[in-house]
């Protein structure tokens, strides 16, 4: 259960890092810094795409996961509160399906923790 995350999350990071522009128009007004923080979440994801590849930190980072996907449920609310385009998405109604869709990433991430 844990393979298929860590790969989100390491392809999430990259993009992230090496394609940051994609990123930026999910950053909500109040943040600061939008450019360092994109660049910051890529390097947390590659981190905790790492922290679950081994037995011995999945527990504590399954548990970091969750707690990561529901810090950056701002931009993800921010993103389908007003409409904006992501990833090709534009309807309103997959927007928010994806802002919804964060809730199984923190389930996922729970049950890794728990399960080791």
């Amino acid at each position: 259960m844990h393979f298929p995350l860590a790969l989100i999350l390491f392809i999430a990071g990259l993009f992230h890092l090496f394609l940051p522009q994609l990123f930026l128009v999910a950053m909500p007004p109040c943040i600061p810094m939008h450019f360092e923080v994109v660049i910051l979440t890529g390097f947390i994801e590659l981190l905790l795409s790492g922290g679950l590849a081994f037995s011995h930190t999945r527990k504590v980072t399954g548990f970091l996961c969750a707690a990561y996907f529901v810090a950056i449920l701002p931009a993800h609310i921010h993103v389908s509160m007003n409409n904006i385009p992501m990833f090709g998405i534009s309807s309103p109604i997959l927007l928010w399906g994806r802002t919804l869709f964060q809730g199984v990433f923190i389930t996922w991430a729970f049950f890794i923790a728990k399960r080791v």
